[in-house]
This record gives structure tokens, sequence and C-alpha cells, in this order.
């Protein structure tokens, strides 16, 4: 039965989260095509092909599809794999799978043809003691795109894990010089992205803590989430809960003891609290858990701005807050600060240190540049050692003052938390700002009546 391509209806450019880069190029060359089909414009203004590139799973081939159904053409989807496996597998069977898919494109034009991981076809610079096969596949794979054969009407989107592996023959102006980054998705994205998978399930649910757990997930491990979460549910008898998807991330936080979870709420809603407050950042999430690993974390995105000395005074505040909140809501503080070279602590004295040390913004010795880390300064550096602590001092009270005053706050933030289990950046800037609208409100003074 000759093979035809596929001719898909959806997902559409518009409904993909994340990837704002490749959607762009993308809605501008489905209008390309569309002007080159009722022939408003040559064929030689259309680009002609791209390399998608990004992590495994960031939805390279989910977008060849939605790229497909936005331009309305026909999809012809193959790989390097696919035509080694033709036949024989000899390189004249390759060769002729090669050109049959180019072939098949052609027929169907307009059309996009979409080659998978295309890092397979090793560069000639690495070949080995392959070097002649590939150079031949190379060589047979540069005339489809741009030599003798003419491909009017076929785009070639070409994707790959890794982009310096490509020839860079195939990257030449007229085969593959689009070159498209998948970016792995934001909070935002994965929000965007667990709802498309959801379709109607959960229509009301708040993803956005959801979409913080699931920090450094692709797409790809957001669909089995979903799949894994949806297979709880029917073996419960029941219709799918948020519940199940955070159970799908392989959270365990019932198993804990609830006076620990209350402190590591706390700790990570003085984090929150402070990042927001002293505005180190404008996107800030907090998780109890993440993929299922015991750790719950803050992130943020630090604000694109000069380092000078008072930014890194409040980061360091940032830093050190969390053990602050413990301190100040709980009375005495845990070694959660503290351990590994990733801690806070560890974050806050690295800043220190590079600040007197590194940065030229100490108060003493500014154009002195020491590469040792902050053990070898204290030895022979004591003066600059000297004023990073104080540094480190300062930067504590700051933040022990900022709990102080913003206690309520925190309280609100954690207790989210602990109901939730993750807060994206609005809901803890609606909490910060709630607690702050009603200490704002005047006293309502009720009118003195006589007695009679």
């Amino acid at each position: 039965m000759a093979r035809e391509p596929m001719r898909p209806q959806g997902p559409l450019l518009e409904e993909l989260s994340g990837m704002a880069d490749a959607r762009a190029w993308g809605e501008s060359l489905a209008q390309d095509l569309q002007d080159y089909i009722h022939k408003r414009i040559p064929w030689s203004e259309v680009d002609k092909g791209a390399l998608l590139h990004g992590e495994p799973g960031t939805g390279k081939t989910i977008f060849a599809t939605a790229l497909a159904a936005t331009c309305k053409v026909p999809l012809v989807a193959t790989s390097y794999a696919e035509w080694q496996r033709s036949k024989d597998g000899h390189l004249g069977d390759v060769l002729a799978a090669m050109a049959d898919d180019f072939k098949l494109a052609k027929k169907h034009a307009p059309c996009i043809l979409f080659i998978d991981e295309i890092e397979a076809v090793s560069s000639r610079a690495t070949g080995g003691s392959n070097h002649r096969w590939y150079t031949n596949i190379i060589t047979a794979l540069n005339e489809q795109l741009h030599g003798i054969f003419s491909r009017e009407g076929v785009v070639v989107i070409a994707a790959t894990n890794y982009p310096d592996r490509i020839d860079p023959a195939l990257l030449r102006p007229g085969r593959l010089d689009t070159r498209i980054a998948i970016p792995m998705p934001t909070a935002q994205d994965l929000r965007g992205i667990v709802r498309f998978h959801l379709r109607k399930d959960l229509a009301d649910a708040d993803l956005g803590g959801l979409a913080v757990a699931l920090a450094g997930s692709t797409g790809a491990h957001v669909e089995r989430i979903i799949r894994v979460a949806r297979r709880r549910a029917r073996k419960l008898g029941r219709e799918l809960l948020l519940d199940d998807l955070f159970a799908a991330l392989g959270e365990k936080l019932d198993d804990l003891p609830r006076e620990y979870l209350e402190r590591i709420a706390i700790h990570e809603a003085g984090h929150a609290a402070a990042a927001i407050v002293l505005k180190v950042s404008r996107n800030v999430s907090v998780s109890l858990f993440h993929l299922g690993e015991g750790s719950a974390a803050t992130y943020f995105d630090p604000q694109i701005e000069a380092v000078t000395r008072k930014v890194v005074e409040r980061r360091i505040a940032v830093a050190l807050a969390g053990r602050a909140a413990e301190q100040v809501l709980l009375g005495d503080v845990t070694a959660g600060a503290g351990g590994s070279d990733t801690s806070d602590l560890a974050m806050a004295n690295t800043l220190a240190f590079w600040t007197v040390a590194r940065w030229g913004l100490g108060e003493v010795d500014q154009l002195k540049w020491l590469a040792g880390g902050p053990e070898q300064i204290v030895s022979t550096h004591p003066e600059l050692a000297a004023e990073a602590y104080k540094m480190l001092d300062v930067a504590n009270k700051r933040a022990l003052a900022l709990i102080r005053r913003r206690m309520t706050e925190v309280r609100a933030i954690a207790g989210a938390l602990m109901k939730r289990r993750a807060l994206a950046h609005e809901d803890i800037a609606a909490l910060l700002a709630r607690s702050q609208t009603r200490r704002k409100e005047p006293a309502v003074r009720r009118p003195h009546r006589r007695r009679a």
C-alpha cells in the first residue's frame, strides 16, 4: 500500500503554550504559504527550512504537527532511523528511502517534511570510522535540500536535541537556515501545557500550584503525569481530581508530620515574601515538594539589573529570610538553611564574599580580585572576611525586621501553602496585598449614644 502523508487538523499553533519564537515563525510561515498558494508571492519569498533544537520532550514533534495544521498543508514525518530501516539498510536503501520521502512531499506540495532526530546523520567532522557512509548521506540530503532537485512547495523542518552535532553544510542558506530554539517551559507555560492535555477535565481548577510543582518538566513529562493521574482516578472509580495529579507527581506529604510541614511552609513563605517585598523578583513561586522529591523550594527569576552593593544586600536578605521566618514565627531555627553548597547559607556567604573579594563592591580594597573560596579568604585576607561577615549580619537583621513587620502575611502564605502545596507568584502577591489593604483600613468609630 502506497504511503500517504498525514493531514493533521490540530492542534493549532495558537493552542501551544511556550515556544514563543517557534510559534511566531510558524504563524509567519502559514501566512506566506497561503500567499504562495494564492500566487500573491513567489516560492523564493517563503522560508525553505528550519532546524528546531531543544531538550528532549520540549515539543518539537507536536510543533511540526501544529505547524502543518495551522498552514493547512499535508505533513510527511520521517527520520534517519526510518530511512535506515528501509529494506536491508544498505547505503543504497537508505538513500532511496530518503529520496522517496522528498518525492512524496513534492507530490503533495505545498507540504511540510519533518525530519526528526536529524543529529543521527553525524557531522562529517565526527563521523569516525563511518566517515565515508555519513559523507554520502549528507551529500544526498544536501542535494535534496538545495541541489539539482527542485523542491518548490516543500518546507523542510528538522528537529534535534543536539544542534552542535549537525553538519554545517545542512545549515547553509536555502537549506535548514533558520534555527529556532524550543526552550524549557516556564511555570506559566506549564500551566497552559497542563490545561491543553487535560482538555475538558478540571475546567475550573486553579492549576498555578501544580505548575509550580512541575518546574523543570517538559511537555512530554506533563502528558505522562496526566495519563498516570487519569489511570488513578479510573481505578478509584471517580472523576479526575487535582489530588490525582499531585499523587501522580509522587507527592507523599501526608506521610510527614504536620509540625514538620508547617515549619517548612513558614521557611519558604519567608523567602517568598522577602523576594517580593525587597523587589528581588517579579516572578516568585513556592512549592512544598518538587516532582516527588522531599525538597521544598522557592523559585524566582532575579530582576535584570546592574549588580550594585545594594542589589546584593537585598539578595542576601532574601536568602536568609527563610531562617528568619523560623526564628520569628517559631522561636528557634533548624539546620534547614545550611548543609550543602546550594543551601541558603552557602548562597548568602558566597554573595557576601564575592561582593568584597571579586566584584569590587567592598568598603575597602575595592580593586582586589581573589580566586579562593570563603575559607581561603578567611585565612589570607581576614579584613575582607570581616567585612563579608558584617554584610551577612546586617542582611540577617534586615530579614528579621522584615519578617516581624510582615508576620501576618508570612503566616497567610504559609497557611495557603499548607493547603494548596504550591503557590504561583500571583497567589503570593495577592496574600501580601490583602494583608496590606487590611492594615491600611481605618478603624470604624461607633457613635457614642447618651443614655436618656
